[in-house]
């Protein structure tokens, strides 16, 4: 066991979104800042293949993972699950987190999203702010209840497709599905940042080479070592939250180099854990000592539980209309421009009480004819390459993000067998579809296929709503948050109610799931505990 003996005002386990934002707060505000980062810095230039060709592959790139070598080995680190539903757990450690693969959407919750919370709009509205400040966001002034405008770069135009597709919604009901612009953390404008205006490669899940699009590792993380009070270590597995004799307050975190597997402690007085839910809840519960015997700041028994994700459905197809056209780059960034916004809000369905958007995706990006598209293509040989290129341009597929309430069917525990590397528990994730789920999928599927209809397009495939997928990078709600220490694990200022020097600033707090992309929530949240924090620092002196 090798220690330092500096102690930190600060210690932040992760680099990711939410780390990120408390260390260059902390910092800023002149705190001894120590982040551990379980992996390495990423070189843009070398390691991300936004601009990879096809053909410069093996294969011309079929079955070829831009990310794989970002993402964590599962031989050396697994995970287990169980339930009804098979899902996936992705982890990338690098410095950035999962910023580094990020599409960048950044919604604000509105004021019928934080209904049950314990914290309200108007109390994270200025944070929001800030965040757009930070991450230089692009977006449209919409003017819609359920979705808040905020701070933003000029917007992304549309695509040829969007307009078609938005015939059909004014056609159906032009107050119901009404479209608005996306908003993403990338720059369409300068930036006091000085990264990159975005080119629109559209590959920022493969990693923004240019850093157009926002990371913690391109500007919050900087920004806190330009202090000089902010301190790195590298290659270092959190492994436990340690603890005061008397169970008081945590005293620092142990952790494994990556590379040696040697293990190390790093001390100081208040403990920020921003590892995403499911890691943070299984590093608390990891931590167990005789003031906590089934995980640190678990009085509640609440650790791990609650655990949520958004669901997903699928309509592809192709509009007529665009058959033959000329194939121009009007593709823009990844993912779409437009959405049509959640209709839910104002009255939830009978059957499922989260509503969910619809993401329009469409053009030269599904040239590649993901998802089987070729086989609706009738002829063989000459007549199947021309069929193809025929409807190249005029490719669809709009897809679902539904919310999601939380359930005691979903949550993480310690696997009582599995190991690590590190010999360590490793999650296990119980994942189980609610009935909920499927009517909201169900719901979802013949929405968009009337909407499809309606815009005079053509449906060559549906996901099957009975099986909606889950996303495997928006998971929250492992320790929620609370004014009532024996119903949540945190308070609405993310600090644990048992260990008052504890915090966990991740979307681990989450109470339930509006249909809306997490990060620019969790980096709110976040920046307000980093302010909550910096007045604490300021009282213990």
């Amino acid at each position: 066991m090798n220690q330092n003996s500096q102690i930190y005002d600060v210690c932040v386990v992760g680099s990711g979104a939410a780390g990120g934002v408390v260390a260059m707060q902390l910092a800023k505000a002149g705190a001894s800042v120590v982040v551990l980062e379980a992996g390495k810095w990423v070189d843009p230039t070398k390691e991300f293949y936004s601009h990879t060709m096809p053909y410069e592959l093996p294969k011309n790139g079929y079955g070829w993972d831009p990310r794989r070598h970002l993402t964590v080995d599962r031989q050396k680190e697994p995970f287990t699950q169980e339930g009804n539903k098979r899902v996936d757990h992705f982890l990338s450690k690098a410095v950035g987190g999962k910023t580094l693969l990020w599409a960048g959407l950044s919604w604000r919750n509105s004021p019928f999203d934080f209904a049950t919370w314990p914290v309200s709009y108007d109390q994270l509205a200025p944070y929001y702010d800030r965040m757009e400040e930070l991450m230089g966001v692009t977006g449209a002034y919409e003017n819609h209840p359920n979705v808040p405008d905020g701070k933003y770069q000029k917007a992304l135009k549309w695509n040829c497709a969007a307009y078609e597709i938005q015939k059909g919604c004014n056609k159906l009901d032009a107050n119901k599905y009404r479209m608005i612009t996306a908003r993403k953390a990338l720059l369409t404008e300068k930036h006091w940042s000085k990264r990159a205006v975005c080119h629109y490669c559209g590959h920022c899940m493969r990693g923004c080479d240019t850093e157009s699009k926002y990371t913690s590792a391109n500007t919050a993380i900087p920004e806190a070592m330009k202090t000089g009070k902010c301190k790195m270590i590298l290659y270092a597995n959190a492994a436990e939250v340690m603890m005061s004799a008397d169970g008081s307050k945590a005293t620092g975190v142990r952790y494994y180099d990556a590379r040696t597997l040697k293990s190390y402690e790093v001390k100081a007085r208040n403990v920020v854990l921003a590892c995403g839910p499911i890691e943070s809840a299984r590093l608390m519960l990891l931590s167990k000592s005789k003031h906590f015997p089934t995980g640190v700041a678990n009085s509640s028994g609440l650790v791990g539980k609650n655990l949520i994700s958004h669901t997903s459905s699928s309509v592809q197809g192709y509009l007529p209309s665009l058959k033959r056209s000329e194939v121009l780059n009007d593709d823009g960034t990844e993912s779409s421009h437009t959405y049509i916004a959640a209709f839910y809000w104002e009255k939830p369905h009978k059957d499922f009480p989260k509503g969910y958007h619809i993401i329009v995706d469409s053009g030269t990006r599904h040239g590649t004819y993901g998802g089987g598209n070729y086989r609706s293509v009738p002829g063989f040989g000459a007549d199947l390459k021309s069929g193809i290129r025929d409807r190249y341009p005029a490719l669809i597929s709009l897809y679902s993000q539904n919310g999601m309430i939380p359930t005691k069917d979903r949550y993480v525990e310690l696997d009582p067998t599995v190991k690590d590397k590190y010999g360590l528990a490793v999650p296990k994730i119980h994942f189980n579809l609610s009935t909920e789920d499927v009517a909201s999928a169900r719901d979802a599927v013949n929405t968009i296929s009337e909407i499809i209809e309606a815009s005079g397009g053509v449906i060559t495939g549906k996901s099957n709503p009975d099986s909606p997928g889950i996303d495997s990078v928006h998971w929250v709600g492992t320790a929620k948050m609370g004014n009532d220490a024996k119903t949540s694990v945190l308070t609405p200022y993310l600090q644990s109610h048992d260990v008052k020097n504890l915090f966990v600033a991740d979307g681990s707090g989450f109470i339930d799931y509006s249909e809306k992309n997490p990060t620019l929530t969790v980096m709110a949240l976040a920046a307000r505990c980093g302010d909550f924090i910096e007045e604490k620092l300021r009282k213990d002196r």
